[in-house]
């Protein structure tokens, strides 16, 4: 009877183990996606700036042309 319930509590140490080890792996793996996606918003981040940026450049242009077509005196 002793011998079988050191059995099952082997058995069960050893399913937590290898849960354990499961999730392990899976934190390791999810901390590189997050990693990964974390660069990606970054790179996004900073092509989102330069399109802003580069929309208000053009903004002022065109405005600037705008102004020059209403000073012609038709």
């Amino acid at each position: 009877m002793a011998e079988e319930s050191f059995e099952l509590i082997e058995k069960k140490i050893n399913d937590l183990i290898q849960v354990v080890d499961a999730l392990k792996k899976e934190k390791a793996t999810l901390a590189e996606e997050i990693s990964r996606l974390e660069g990606e918003t970054k790179e996004m981040t900073k092509k989102l700036s330069e399109l802003t940026r580069e929309r208000g450049e053009v903004k002022d242009r065109v405005e600037r042309i705008l102004s020059r077509l209403d000073a012609i005196e038709l």
